[in-house]
């Protein structure tokens, strides 16, 4: 095939790769829908909907979650996937979460495994979930266990602001810390009769 022919443009679902190369090294997030080979170093969390390769040269500090995981390399952290191959050179440390695991002779493994949660395993959302409470304003109330009161107009707060403050030479009181304001109307009163 030349590179002029029809199919030299064409591309498969399965042609594709995102690498990082040996000598390269990635600090932050990754979310992608190929698959991924890392030859380098990666810290951080990587998402992918494919498979997520680590050469024998390539190390992994950090949260996994894709569909089928290989290890030839180092990968320190939580690794949640359908399927996980630690290969003859690899290395897992930290938690696994998987129904389906092959370490082949030579490979190790020091952590923890778990079943597959499916929720967790790749699940790359492209929109944001709607809150609860954006949902239903009345889901909210009862899930903070709180009712709240119906807010006042603002022209009844002015009326009631004015005749509170009626006496503006009195001294201010601060009201006490517990419920009772008896004696705080009290205590302006005995402060009006001594003017």
């Amino acid at each position: 095939m030349g590179l002029f022919s029809k199919s030299a443009g064409s591309t498969s679902k399965h042609s594709t790769a995102t690498i990082i190369a040996q000598g390269c090294s990635f600090k932050g997030d990754i979310e992608l829908s190929g698959n991924i080979q890392v030859d380098g170093y990666i810290e951080g969390r990587i998402r992918t909907e494919q498979t997520l390769s680590i050469s024998a040269t390539g190390r992994v500090s950090g949260e996994i979650f894709a569909s089928k995981v290989v290890i030839n390399g180092l990968h320190e952290g939580a690794c949640h996937a359908d399927s996980i191959e630690i290969l003859e050179k690899g290395k897992a440390k930290g938690v696994i979460y998987t129904n389906d695991i092959c370490i082949e002779r030579g490979g190790c493994f020091h952590g923890q495994t778990y079943p597959a949660d499916k929720e967790k395993v790749v699940t790359i959302n492209k929109e944001e979930p709607v809150k609860a409470a954006e949902a239903s304003p009345d889901l909210s109330k009862k899930e903070s266990g709180k009712e709240t009161a119906p807010l006042t107009p603002p022209t009844q707060l002015k009326s009631a602001e004015a005749s509170s403050t009626t006496d503006k030479n009195a001294a201010p009181v601060k009201p006490a810390a517990s419920a009772v304001t008896a004696p705080v109307t009290d205590t302006r009163k005995q402060a009006n009769a001594r003017k």
